[in-house]
């Protein structure tokens, strides 16, 4: 049978350190570099409470009047409830790392929010403990629920619901359910990355010259990602010229080579990078536009800072951004912990969605378009069509130094 999880008992787990699930982010978790460690347990920014020990969980709840600007009330709630639908496993001998996390970073947003005179309460279920659907009395009850997290559970939930939302918060095939379905994606998918990436290289190709793309011949199928990249540079008047091979670029090292890579094949896209890696460390001459599929599989980092690459993510996080800053220590102090990626997920993911419905009411989903937010790691833009579907993309920029540079 289904329970709630209490909260005291999630707390003292995550004490656990927090490691990254493949479909959300590939890779290991990225650890804080140590060198900046020191600089970062004095940093105090003017926009946050100044205060040397975290409030204590409880002030989750708040109790002062919210302060909030509502140009669309609609059934405005006097305290936001919020439900947390995440597979815990808190009742087994190893509870879920990554998800204890996203619940840690959850609490983060809303010790924040409160800290500025919301009002919430939060209700967690654990999916893993139980063996039916969603409760239907943690769907009627939330003016925000996040979870369930599985496309199926996703799906399940979706049924029960009468005037009320899910936000998928983390599976990127869930993106299929906004269209028919009381359900938000949260994550941006590839499709942003590549209209985003499309918007850039617009931007940035000079009058007169092209974009290579190199692209095998059968991933360009109806529907797959590489026929979309084509079908949108298309749409958007880019200028490009399909090859096959490095070998086929120009050979001019003085003039600037702006190439992409159209494939569905992970052995071609990595075997082509490594060769744009080595054109670029001779020449200094090759700006290689990718999305989030140009960082997994084998492909080298070292290949990405040799060609300039122009990354259009839905993850990245900025380590010299003074609110990450703050984040990481506050997540130390309260946690004992580093935080992982899923903590930055849950932050933004619970940050943006309760900040909606205190600005919208009960029927914030339906002024999605209206309210934008960059997070911590991810950003959030809606427009009505797709509905439901965050579109939201980060421009990254890898330098020949070795750096990165969000744009």
């Amino acid at each position: 049978m289904k329970r709630f999880s209490i909260l005291a008992l999630l707390v003292c787990a995550l004490s656990l350190n927090a490691c990254a699930q493949w479909y959300l982010f590939p890779g290991k978790k990225k650890q804080v570099d140590t060198t900046k460690v020191d600089s970062m347990r004095n940093y105090r920014p003017d926009s946050v409470a100044k205060q040397d020990t975290p409030a204590p969980l409880d002030s989750v709840v708040t109790e002062e009047t919210p302060v909030v600007d509502s140009p669309y009330v609609l059934d405005m709630p006097s305290v936001i409830r919020i439900g947390l639908a995440l597979p815990l496993q808190a009742s087994a001998q190893k509870p879920s790392e990554n998800f204890l996390d996203f619940y840690s970073g959850a609490l983060l947003a809303l010790r924040e929010l409160g800290s500025v005179g919301l009002q919430a309460e939060l209700q967690v279920y654990d999916t893993a403990d139980s063996q039916g659907n969603v409760p239907q009395s943690l769907i009627d009850e939330s003016d925000v629920l996040i979870g369930p997290v599985s496309y199926e559970d996703l799906e399940l939930a979706a049924a029960q619901c009468s005037g009320k939302v899910l936000i998928s918060p983390l599976e990127p095939k869930a993106a299929a359910l906004a269209a028919t379905s009381p359900v938000v994606q949260a994550p941006a998918g590839w499709s942003a990355q590549v209209d985003e990436l499309v918007r850039w290289v617009r931007e940035d190709l000079p009058i007169g010259e092209v974009l290579y793309v190199i692209s095998d011949t059968t991933s360009l199928r109806p529907g797959g990602q590489s026929a979309y990249l084509l079908e949108q540079l298309r749409a958007r008047g880019v200028r490009f010229e399909n090859i096959s091979s490095v070998e086929q670029l120009p050979k001019d090292k003085k003039q600037k080579i702006r190439v992409t890579v159209a494939s569905e094949l992970d052995n071609f896209n990595t075997a082509i990078v490594r060769g744009l890696g080595i054109e670029g460390a001779r020449n200094g001459n090759i700006i290689f536009y990718g999305t989030a599929r140009m960082r997994t599989n084998g492909i080298s980092q070292t290949d990405l800072h040799s060609t300039e690459a122009h990354m259009a993510l839905s993850y990245f996080i900025d380590y010299d951004d003074p609110a990450v800053r703050q984040f990481v220590l506050s997540y130390r102090s309260l946690f004992q912990g580093e935080p992982g990626s899923f903590a930055f997920q849950g932050y933004d993911t619970t940050h943006y969605f309760v900040t909606m419905c205190s600005k919208y009411g009960r029927q914030w989903y339906k002024k999605l378009d209206e309210y934008a937010e960059k997070g911590l790691q991810a950003d959030f833009r809606f427009r009505e069509e797709p509905a439901r579907v965050n579109q939201a993309a980060r421009r990254v920029v890898y330098r020949s130094d070795l750096t990165t540079e969000r744009r």
